[in-house]
């Protein structure tokens, strides 16, 4: 392994001194130095894996944005084709809603309007 000299304060070397003692939990101070680097390294690659997380997290959200605001127009685009057929039946004419009401008459419907009439409401 290479070799590193680094400069620290006394508390932190007093820190490593007990850490890595007979009885402490490593075996040298550059075990326990190697651990607190392993451990920094696995910290930051957490920060990146929330960073790529949130950024998910915001893209699926702009997206059920984009839905909600896609499934309003859709709806008032559906309320204006329901509402159709009303404005449509209101410009036909007489002639138009008597025979449209004959092609949807079932046959015995037809017979019976040949005897009474058409309802149609004028």
């Amino acid at each position: 392994m290479p070799r590193l000299t680094i400069t620290i304060t006394e508390d932190q070397s007093e820190l490593l001194e007990d850490i890595s003692s007979d009885d402490g939990e490593y075996e040298s101070k550059s075990a326990a130095v190697r651990d607190f680097i392993q451990a920094g390294e696995q910290e930051h690659e957490l920060h990146e894996a929330i960073a790529r997380l949130e950024e998910r997290l915001d893209s699926r959200e702009n997206r059920i944005d984009e839905l909600e605001a896609q499934l309003a127009r859709r709806s008032q685009l559906e309320e204006k084709v329901e509402a159709l057929p009303d404005k449509i039946r209101d410009r036909e004419s007489y002639q138009e809603r008597r025979q449209r009401m004959l092609d949807q008459a079932s046959f015995a419907q037809r017979l019976k309007w040949k005897v009474t009439g058409v309802p149609v409401e004028e």
